[in-house]
């Protein structure tokens, strides 16, 4: 066994995300038998003092049997109805195959919003270490009733990865109908040091029950694993694949976690939430913020986009407008146009208020690794 798998096989906390294909099989309905496999193999991890989140999709694939609907709707409005008809049934069936291995189901519905604001985070975060003192299993899904393109997350794959560095998880395992990323020949790929060398064998087919494909589950991989999270993404089926994988034998593709990983509140900085705009730096600031930690200055920014206020999440820009890093804001968009290029003890006299010397403090930066 190697190092890495060692390291999935001690993980304490694990978030699995499962998929809508993987759950209904191809067909239309939830495969009740996969579900009690998956809480039998729940239990066993529990009984050896492991904590499971679930983020579990189907809500929508739940709602096309319900509603007798001949295929998954495309329409918004549609699938928010999907979803709204779907989300009892799923729930109750994770419910009953939880309660025959004494176990009980505790439901979240979250947005984007809940990632964007610090506060809600927070909340979130503390609802889910809660439950874990409590011993119910967290079974996780974006509230697609409400969800429209402008605010969802996207994707439960890109979901798992922020509830993976929410809840400080070990690892995250995405559960898939492929037996992991296969490279030309195939053959799974067995490991990576990161989702670069894999990006490259994925196609951009999704299925027909799902709106992710092979690319957002490596997406949610780099998310993960630049947060200090180890990724799996291996088979859904059978269900005990999910125990094969966490006892570190090499099933599926393991991208290993980056080394050095960010404080929560850097994590957050970096990957939850999603900025209000962005900041262009001249190339001392850049120099200044990469090479030796310091704080953003108002004179070092040449320019801004969008409308954010203090405290709001912002890109940090190059002069040729890549991205070096994200950064919590002392000052507004309206204020930034005033003190920009200015020295910080001219702010005063600017705004007419007492404002922090720096428009990014280091503490509140995250920079891209």
């Amino acid at each position: 066994m190697t190092s890495a798998r060692q390291s999935v096989a001690a993980s304490r906390r694990i978030v699995i995300k499962l998929g809508t294909a993987v759950l209904t099989g191809g067909a239309s309905r939830i495969d009740r038998e996969l579900l009690d496999a998956y809480a039998a193999s729940i239990e066993r991890l529990r009984a050896d003092g492991r904590s499971v989140i679930v983020v579990s999709s189907g809500a929508v694939g739940a709602g096309v049997g319900v509603l007798r609907l001949k295929a998954r709707p495309v329409d918004v409005s549609d699938l928010q109805a999907a979803a709204a008809a779907g989300q009892p049934t799923l729930m109750r069936l994770w419910s009953a195959a939880l309660e025959s291995r004494g176990l009980h189901a505790a439901q979240l519905l979250v947005s984007r919003s809940d990632f964007d604001s610090r506060e809600r985070f927070v909340n979130f975060r503390n609802c889910l270490a809660s439950l874990e003192t409590l011993g119910a299993v967290p079974i996780v899904n974006e509230n697609d009733t409400v969800a429209t393109e402008e605010i969802s997350l996207g994707d439960n794959d890109v979901l798992a990865a922020h509830v993976a560095f929410a809840s400080g998880a070990d690892t995250l395992v995405i559960l898939t109908n492929a037996p992991g990323v296969q490279g030309a020949d195939g053959a799974v790929i067995e490991s990576a040091i990161d989702t670069n060398a894999l990006a490259e064998h994925v196609r951009p087919d999704g299925s027909s029950q799902g709106r992710g494909g092979m690319r957002t589950k490596l997406e949610a991989a780099s998310l993960s694993t630049r947060a200090g999270i180890a990724c799996v993404i291996g088979p859904g089926r059978p269900g005990d694949a999910l125990v094969r994988i966490l006892e570190g034998e090499p099933v599926g593709t393991l991208v290993s976690p980056a080394t050095g990983a960010p404080s929560a509140r850097r994590r957050w900085i970096a990957h939850a939430a999603t900025p209000a705009g962005s900041v262009r730096l001249d190339e001392g600031a850049v120099r200044a913020l990469t090479e030796r930690n310091a704080s953003l200055l108002a004179k070092g920014v040449i320019g801004f986009d969008g409308s954010f206020a203090v405290g709001d999440v912002v890109a940090l820009l190059d002069p040729e407008g890549a991205e070096i890093g994200r950064g919590l804001v002392n000052v507004s968009s309206d204020e930034l146009r005033v003190v920009q290029g200015r020295e910080s003890g001219d702010f005063e006299t600017l705004l007419g208020r007492r404002a922090h010397a720096e428009v990014v403090h280091r503490d509140n930066l995250a920079l891209a690794t």
